[in-house]
């Protein structure tokens, strides 16, 4: 999540219709950097131009688009305080999926030294084992709540 810099993530998974079906635009499209806040998008077939303008425009992201030609640009705006709270609610839920997986990992190792215990594994280095695998969560998760404060900020500063 960046602000004050368009970048094609922004809008490459816009729905646009077209051929009697729905895909993302970066099915449809190339989607280049022109400045720091708008973008070129170049149709693969120039007769679907105005179907990826509905997209964009039905994508209720606050872009503007204006076709120049054989392809689009489309801006962005500046950034409200109500555009850059939705950016962090987004990095929140980013950071919260992060440290699921976290301890998705962690279960799945510990599982692992479960299944090893049964087998010739001393209970003493399942232990140390343990500590070691609830010493990287620990720093992963500081880790995590360390990159989220920054962001968000990032996010917040005009």
């Amino acid at each position: 999540i960046r602000t004050g810099r368009a970048t094609p993530e922004l809008i490459q998974d816009v729905i646009v219709k077209a051929y009697e079906t729905e895909a993302p635009l970066k099915n449809y499209a190339t989607i280049n950097v022109s400045d720091a806040k708008s973008l070129l998008i170049i149709p693969w077939d120039k007769t679907i131009i105005d179907n990826i303008v509905k997209g964009i425009t039905s994508s209720n992201l606050g872009f503007s688009s204006v076709v120049e030609g054989e392809h689009i640009r489309v801006s962005m705006p500046d950034l409200t305080e109500e555009r850059r709270k939705d950016y962090v609610r987004v990095m929140k839920e980013r950071v919260e999926d992060a440290r699921v997986a976290v301890r998705q990992i962690r279960q799945k190792y510990r599982q692992e030294i479960d299944e090893a215990l049964k087998g010739s594994f001393s209970e003493d280095e399942a232990d140390r084992l343990r500590e070691e695998i609830d010493k990287i969560v620990k720093d992963k998760n500081s880790e995590i709540e360390e990159i989220k404060e920054k962001k968000e900020t990032d996010l917040m500063t005009i």
